[in-house]
C-alpha cells in the first residue's frame, strides 16, 4: 500500500500547469504574502460595492422623478454623461 501512495504522489507531481495557471498560482501566493496586495484586493471590493451603491441611488433618484440634470450634479458629470451611463438601467 505504501507503494501505491508513493506512486500516487509521483503522479500528482507530474501535473503540468499552463502558463496562465502558473501565473494565477504565483499571483495567489503573492497575495497571501503581501499586505499591500491584500490592501489592493480589499479596496477593489470596496470600490465595486461603492459603485453598486451609486448605481442603486441613481435608479432610485430616477424612480423618484429626479431629472438627469439633478442626478448629474450629484455625480459630478454632465447630464448627457449621466444619462448615457444609466439610461438603460433606469428607464
Amino acid at each position: 500500500m505504501a507503494k501505491k501512495n508513493k506512486a500516487a504522489k509521483q503522479q500528482e507531481e507530474k501535473v503540468v500547469l499552463s502558463p496562465s495557471e502558473k501565473n494565477r498560482q504565483r499571483g495567489k501566493e503573492a497575495l497571501k504574502a503581501s499586505p499591500v496586495l491584500q490592501s489592493i484586493q480589499k479596496l477593489k471590493k470596496e470600490a465595486v460595492a461603492a459603485q453598486d451603491a451609486v448605481d442603486n441611488a441613481v435608479i432610485k433618484a430616477r424612480a423618484d422623478g429626479f431629472s438627469w440634470v439633478a442626478i448629474a450634479a450629484g455625480l459630478g458629470v454632465s447630464p448627457q454623461g449621466a444619462r448615457q451611463k444609466y439610461l438603460r438601467v433606469t428607464d
